[in-house]
């Protein structure tokens, strides 16, 4: 089960919430994500993301260097966008 979890308040306030996607993603959880799916690229991606998040919103680590992060296995593997990374690569990353 992976849940998304968005801050409330009373007033709506756009663009002052945030979210959290993939609440419930760990190490067990991604390996099923990847069989159940078919597509380990998607499961590692979606773990990525959900680390970047909590990290990011609930942890407070600044996203900077999550996207350091990300550009440095970009560049080490020659690539120029994150969908150019693998399943391997984004494992790594995690």
């Amino acid at each position: 089960l992976l849940l998304s979890v968005r801050s409330g308040a009373a007033i709506s306030m756009p663009g002052m919430m945030d979210t959290v996607l993939n609440l419930g993603m760990n190490d067990q959880v991604v390996e099923g994500l990847a069989k159940k799916t078919g597509n380990p690229r998607f499961a590692w991606d979606s773990y990525r993301r959900f680390l970047e998040m909590f990290g990011n919103v609930v942890l407070e680590i600044p996203r900077h260097l999550f996207e350091d992060e990300l550009d440095d296995i970009k560049y080490e593997k020659g690539v120029n966008e994150d969908s150019d990374l693998t399943a391997d690569d984004l494992r790594e990353l995690v």
